[in-house]
């Protein structure tokens, strides 16, 4: 069991909080979970937000979800995105091959990076960095893969199948073309976002509480479970999104969630909420 006391909560986006319709690229809160954030957050905790989508860039996600009735502070919603442009920085890389929309591009910026099309012609790169995008074809993948031949490192922020949507399974673009990439290349892309511990790392860093004191809730075993036993946090499953309470009990025991709920509904009458420490601390304070 986990016996510390849980400081901040992290949260997935698609399938966990919320549905999005592919099309508008609008959000429906799913049942329970306004509630549910509301409950961590009156437990008071840290709120963060972590998808590993790169539809958007963050600034797109707050008006998004605040819109289906989720608002989150300012840097407390992370996508792979922002968690690459930090770790390719930090690792020294300077001129990064993006393939990916504004939700990928727009955080490399951010961070002062050098970001490139997938295009012939760019001189040499340091990494190749696949988001999600509608938008490639021959010309793209041949960009990528001769950038990896000529020394590149090949970076993904995802190499989930597919992600949660609305109207059923949106596909994962970035592990396709990353799959595409090691066939051809053999060089497999290292993935940024869920689930390496990457994304934790920086929540601990904002927040200034280590993971051991986070829970971590999400709807995919091989994603947010992993990352969250990987990183020493709480980990809780909902079913609301792809899969059922078997595919997470499935998991190998080091990997499994510690806890699966039905929906975010059940989540208020959970005991780890009820925390004595912060109502006594609180008291002390006032």
């Amino acid at each position: 069991m986990h016996h510390h006391p849980i400081r901040t909560a992290v949260f997935d986006i698609d399938g966990t909080l919320a549905m999005m319709d592919k099309t508008s690229g609008l959000y429906t809160a799913l049942p329970g979970a306004i509630d549910a954030v509301t409950a961590c957050r009156d437990a008071g905790m840290n709120i963060m937000a972590y998808t590993n989508g790169t539809f958007f860039p963050p600034a797109h996600y707050y008006p998004r979800l605040a819109d289906a009735g989720f608002v989150f502070e300012p840097d407390h919603i992370l996508t792979p995105a922002v968690v690459a442009a930090h770790h390719l920085k930090e690792t020294g890389h300077r001129r990064i091959m993006a393939l990916g929309s504004e939700g990928t591009t727009v955080p490399l910026l951010e961070a002062g990076l050098e970001v490139l099309p997938p295009a012939a012609g760019q001189g040499s790169v340091d990494a190749v960095l696949l988001g999600w995008t509608r938008d490639f074809g021959l010309r793209e993948l041949e960009a990528l893969v001769d950038a990896v031949w000529n020394g590149a490192l090949p970076y993904t922020m995802s190499d989930a199948p597919y992600f949660a949507g609305a109207k059923g399974r949106i596909l994962g673009v970035s592990g396709a073309v990353g799959a595409m990439i090691a066939q051809t290349t053999e060089a497999v892309p290292v993935v940024l976002g869920k689930p390496s511990i990457l994304g934790m790392e920086m929540i601990a860093e904002l927040t200034g509480r280590p993971s051991t004191e986070t829970v971590v809730i999400g709807d995919d075993p091989s994603l947010e479970i992993r990352m969250a036993r990987k990183a020493g946090a709480y980990a809780i499953g909902v079913t609301t999104g792809l899969y059922d309470k078997h595919a997470f009990l499935r998991v190998a025991s080091d990997e499994r969630a510690h806890l699966v709920l039905d929906t975010l509904e059940d989540l208020r009458s959970q005991p780890w909420l009820e925390q004595p420490w912060l109502n006594a601390s609180k008291g002390a304070r006032q």
